[in-house]
């Protein structure tokens, strides 16, 4: 999955001075799967190189702050939870096919920050030693949030 920003909201005091930025990133599988991503993550002064202000970055510098700030939300700078689990049957062998798990997380720092995601796990994704009848619900969340940090992580 290939995540790329949607937006950069950069907000200005009376004083004209940045005081908030907000980028949105959003990522779709291109699979066939149906994973998607999507995620709201506020970029701050303290997060700038010392003596740096907002005025003197460009765009793709606030684009790594923000990706990297995700890559550490996914990580477990953010609680994320599971909001469904959602198992689907083959109708031909009556076993399970593939679980889609959706995860979400936000922080209550009020920065209204968030990670929205949506994962397909299909057999290729499990355990050498499990199959979808000996996966707990305990499993597949982990294993989606293995997932989320694998697709959020910074070269």
């Amino acid at each position: 999955m290939e995540i790329n920003v949607t937006s950069i909201n950069q907000a200005f005091g009376q004083d004209e001075q940045t005081n908030q930025i907000i980028v949105a990133l959003n990522g779709n599988s291109t699979d066939g799967s149906g994973d998607y991503l999507s995620s709201s993550v506020n970029v701050t002064s303290k997060e700038l190189p010392e003596g740096t202000s907002f005025d003197d970055v460009l765009d793709s510098e606030i684009e790594t702050l923000a990706r990297k700030k995700l890559a550490a939300y996914a990580a477990g700078a953010m609680p994320i939870r599971v909001s469904s689990i959602n198992r689907n049957y083959d109708q031909q062998t009556n076993e399970i096919a593939n679980v889609v798990v959706s995860l979400l997380g936000s922080v209550t720092d009020g920065s209204n920050d968030y990670i929205n995601y949506h994962t397909t796990i299909t057999k290729e994704d499990l355990p050498p030693d499990k199959t979808f009848a000996t996966m707990t619900a305990g499993a597949l969340k982990a294993l989606a949030k293995a997932k989320l940090v694998a697709v959020t992580k910074v070269a």
